[in-house]
């Protein structure tokens, strides 16, 4: 891997050719249904749809798995959460799993990395090899306890002093992680889409008031990102590790459920020699990697298991099975254990217009096409259908069959951290 890398790098820099710089810009919760760039009538993302009117955008794209330690780990390493037995927070990606920063660093990039969600910490996720800065320091408090995060302000103001201070003889792989969106929600004042005071609102309408609010003030700041990127060579993905359920299907959340959306992420890619268009490719997570890898020109991980979206053909009638093991992380080493020898509590395949949901009381069978809101189980009377797309899940489950990986110990502090932002029981 390596020696393949170093190859690449030397005939790059062989032939003249500029390395492209390349921004993984992430945002934790953020429903692609609430940006306006995918039909959403409030103004949330100004920034972000003026980004992605310079980018191809894909209208059909899924994460792994709807929590933030699982959905990172698959999009920087394009292997299944349970093929590294990464299903939960707090389990990091296994030593000889590679990383696509290991890639980036090795080819001659400078790298960094400023990350918010308390569960991305080296010690918790595993992701910080190959990144020559890895910030996940803390410094604003979730609900008034543990200083478990960092405001899209603070991400910024760091980037941007990095950027100031980096080596530019050297292209650059930086990723930027902003984590507002996460629940508990405020409001934010300047930043209020639904126009009207939270009294006024309805209670289901205050939480969605109090969400756009943090997606419109972190689109704001990743504003203040894209304005000190060089304006030349530089390529930005974006993507969400999951969305957010604000009381559809009387649930609030993403841990727990598996409809869209939870599963549905934004992604977008601008750059040189990138058309502005729309997508309907079916694309998921583990797509991230050989795509980031293959926009700076890098040969793709060992087994990869999933596609470059640019460059790489991308079957309409693709088969994906996504999954949630959904719940807290026990307190207790011995519970954590235990927890992770269980099988998903839910899975979902999604093949062309059709998406079937097992592990609950019944199967659900929806078609997306004619029912995105997921209103309509047409299990009983698609019955062939359902049974059509079980076996693909079993087929499937037998071809990646689950295994188990250590998670990492928690100090008081992560406790603490993890308490406060909802993940512990």
């Amino acid at each position: 891997m390596l020696l393949k890398t170093i190859t690449i790098a030397l005939l790059l820099a062989g032939s003249g050719a500029e390395q492209p710089n390349v921004v993984f810009l992430t945002v934790d919760t953020l429903r692609a249904d609430h940006l306006g760039v995918y039909g959403y009538r409030r103004d949330t993302s100004p920034v972000l749809d003026a980004l992605a009117a310079r980018s191809v955008v894909f209208e059909d794209a899924v994460c792994e798995e709807p929590q933030t330690g699982p959905s990172f780990i698959s999009m920087l390493t394009s292997r299944f959460p349970r093929v590294v037995g990464t299903t939960r927070n707090g389990v990091p990606v296994p030593a000889e799993v590679p990383v696509v920063a290991e890639s980036f660093r090795e080819a001659g990039y400078e790298t960094a990395a400023v990350v918010s969600n308390w569960n991305l910490k080296a010690a918790l996720s595993g992701l910080e090899r190959g990144f020559m800065l890895y910030d996940a320091g803390f410094m604003d408090k979730r609900i008034g306890v543990a200083e478990s995060e960092r405001g899209s302000d603070k991400v910024t103001d760091l980037i941007v002093r990095w950027l100031a201070e980096r080596d530019r003889a050297r292209p650059f792989f930086l990723w930027a992680h902003y984590m507002d969106p996460h629940g508990p929600y405020k409001m934010h004042k300047g930043f209020n889409p639904y126009g009207k005071p939270l009294r006024e609102l309805s209670p289901v309408e205050r939480t969605r008031a109090r969400y756009d609010s943090e997606i419109a003030f972190t689109d704001f700041h990743m504003g203040r990102l894209l304005g000190a990127l060089p304006k030349a060579n530089t390529f930005i993905v974006l993507v969400a590790d999951h969305g957010e359920s604000l009381h559809e299907h009387n649930y609030v959340g993403h841990t727990r459920r598996v409809y869209q959306t939870t599963m549905r992420v934004p992604f977008f890619i601008s750059g040189p020699g990138i058309k502005a268009r729309r997508d309907a490719s079916p694309v998921r997570g583990v797509d991230v990697a050989p795509t980031l890898l293959g926009l700076a020109g890098l040969p793709p991980l060992d087994r990869m298991m999933g596609l470059d979206v640019i460059r790489d053909a991308i079957p309409l009638e693709r088969v994906r099975v996504v999954e949630t093991y959904g719940g807290s992380i026990p307190r207790d080493a011995e519970g954590r254990r235990a927890l992770a020898t269980r099988p998903p509590s839910l899975q979902a395949v999604i093949v062309g217009p059709w998406k079937l949901i097992l592990g609950g009381r019944k199967p659900q069978l929806f078609n997306l096409a004619e029912d995105p809101e997921e209103r309509k189980n047409r299990a009983r009377r698609y019955p062939a259908e359902t049974q059509r797309l079980t076996a693909l899940i079993d087929v499937w489950n037998a071809a990646n069959p689950k295994v188990l990986a250590e998670a990492a110990p928690l100090s008081e502090e992560d406790v603490e951290a993890l308490d406060a932002l909802g993940y512990l029981r």
